[in-house]
């Protein structure tokens, strides 16, 4: 079986659910979304008049952190609910319903909600019966999804694993595609935290021109060693050509991704290998490539970090 036939599973049944309340409530808008205490990330998403795929609000105001502290589950006019009233979107929304999404031990995944512009009559206009019903099946599958995990996870691995640079002992690029698909498929499937890094080493031609391709092996063979040991459980490291390397940074809050990535060029420094390094998270986006963006944004920003460190250089001659 596919190692990631589990979460395309709760991605198609989460959208099937969203898809379905969409079609027959008043509400314009229902989301499958995730939570971490810091923000609400809305991941599989039905409708497109206040809702979209990859939106990200701060916890503190969100409709959904009311409902999971006692406020109703069903709210016909935000701008008449005391416990709703004060929140910076009821301007745009106008009506809500929301109903929690929990892993096995009971803790909070996410939510299963639905907005609308307008404000309803009457609670008769959603039957809060099935959206329970629908919140707890999705609680079961995710579940299910969890217990998959660590097989996932180990077939993953040694699947990369068998694919390394030579000369380094990190990932190869095949590697690198290896865990960076299954990284992609959990963040479009539940929203879980990731993080790239680029690296760039600095001087590699210098020394390749002056003291020979032996000596640039070394330095390449050198900076493999450091980002290996680097690494903190689940990352990934890859070199994808030359002298450019990657990190996959697996369970990493957005917030913290800039310490991570400050970690691994400070290792480098205390080696004496020069570098640039830039890093970006990964978000949830519609359809495929939210690794290769996050790539794409890290490679610039290391491009950034490279002139920096250029001007700095050169200030001080």
């Amino acid at each position: 079986m596919d190692a990631t036939a589990d979460l395309e599973g709760f991605a198609a049944s989460a959208k099937s659910v969203v898809d379905y309340l969409r079609a027959h409530s008043c509400l314009t808008d229902w989301s499958v979304s995730r939570i971490d205490g810091v923000e609400q990330v809305h991941l599989h998403v039905s409708g497109d008049v206040l809702l979209q795929v990859g939106d990200r609000v701060p916890w503190e105001d969100t409709f959904c952190r009311r409902m999971l502290g006692g406020a109703s589950r069903i709210v016909l006019d935000s701008q008449r609910d005391a416990d709703y009233a004060a929140l910076p979107a009821v301007a745009d929304v106008r009506s809500y319903a929301g109903f929690p999404i929990v892993e096995g031990d009971g803790s909070l995944f996410g939510t299963l909600c639905g907005v609308g512009a307008e404000p309803m009559q009457s609670t008769d206009e959603l039957d809060s019966d099935l959206l329970g019903l629908l919140s707890t099946l999705l609680s079961r599958q995710l579940r299910l999804v969890r217990a998959a995990a660590v097989h996932r996870n180990s077939a993953v691995m040694a699947d990369a694993a068998a694919n390394t640079d030579v000369l380094t002992d990190v990932l190869s690029r095949r590697g690198w595609d290896i865990v960076t698909a299954d990284a992609e498929a959990r963040v479009a499937a539940l929203g879980e935290h990731g993080g790239v890094l680029m690296i760039d080493l600095d001087g590699l031609k210098t020394i390749n021109d002056t003291k020979g391709h032996h000596a640039g092996d070394a330095f390449l063979r050198t900076a493999g060693n450091v980002l290996r040991g680097a690494t903190r459980r689940g990352d990934s490291v890859a070199r994808l050509g030359g002298d450019e390397f990657a990190v996959y940074v697996d369970d990493v809050p957005v917030a913290d991704l800039d310490v991570i990535a400050r970690r691994y060029a400070d290792a480098l420094e205390a080696a004496g290998v020069a570098a640039s390094v830039g890093a970006a998270p990964v978000i949830p986006t519609s359809g495929q490539g939210c690794v290769s963006r996050a790539l794409a944004d890290a490679d610039a920003l290391m491009y950034e970090a490279k002139a920096a460190r250029k001007t700095r250089s050169l200030s001080t001659l």
